[in-house]
């Protein structure tokens, strides 16, 4: 039997010196979407926040795992305290379903690093030679 090697096409990495307007863009949209009656059903909101946070995620890897949803939480903040402008309360439930959403993007990047942990796959403990 013959069997073809196949390969996906790899992309590469953005640019570092993009990640700073792609994160304020990508915050920008979802900050503006979860103003809209889009994000006004409870798993509309988690989905509108995953997809943000799995798209930070995307677009800037090599960004510190634990920096993406610290600055998803300043957006769910944000998200939240808009509509006081215009005399609304804060909603426990949207904020609920933030953090949800978040959440649900960023367990699986712990997890995997958990389980690297785990297997014993990590570097060593100085990583630049001028610590020595």
């Amino acid at each position: 039997m013959i069997v073809r090697s196949f390969e996906l096409p790899t992309l590469s990495a953005l640019p570092r010196r993009f990640y700073a307007p792609v994160g304020f863009a990508i915050g920008a949209l979802v900050l503006g979407l979860s103003q809209t009656p889009l994000a006004e059903p409870f798993l509309g909101r988690v989905f509108l926040f995953y997809i943000g946070t799995s798209l930070a995620y995307v677009f800037m890897p090599l960004i510190r795992r634990g920096d993406i949803p610290l600055v998803a939480a300043w957006v769910v903040l944000l998200s939240e305290l808009l509509p006081g402008f215009t005399g609304h309360m804060i909603s426990a439930q949207n904020v609920l379903a933030d953090g949800l959403g978040v959440l649900m993007a960023a367990a699986p990047i712990y997890v995997a690093r958990f389980r690297q942990i785990q297997q014993g796959d990590t570097r060593p403990e100085s990583r630049r030679s001028a610590d020595n």
